[in-house]
């Protein structure tokens, strides 16, 4: 039914940053392609080219910002991004309650 799969690619590759941010929130900073490599441990079929153009794309929405460490550049969630996080689970729990 083509309802369901456009509700499945609204609340899956529509929101990407969703996952990114949990991941990132769990395992802390980490560099593109592990970010990709954990995208695609969910289930996430995207190219390593996808990939680092949606993570270039976080950075410059505020999603993710650039860490350095021992000269590797890694992401970690933004402050603001954690916040919405948080909301964004929230209206889910939300919506979950009103159809359920």
């Amino acid at each position: 039914m083509r309802a369901y799969q456009r509700f499945k690619r609204c609340i899956g590759q529509g929101n990407l940053w969703l996952y990114v941010v949990s991941v990132l929130d769990k395992r802390g900073p980490l560099h593109g392609y592990a970010i990709i490599q954990e995208l695609r441990k969910l289930g996430f079929n995207i190219s390593a080219v996808y990939g680092y153009v949606l993570i270039k794309r976080m950075v410059a929405d505020g999603v993710l910002v650039e860490v350095e460490r021992e000269g590797r550049k890694l992401y970690a969630p933004s402050e603001e991004a954690r916040e919405k996080l948080k909301h964004a689970v929230d209206d889910l729990r939300n919506l979950l309650q009103l159809l359920t």
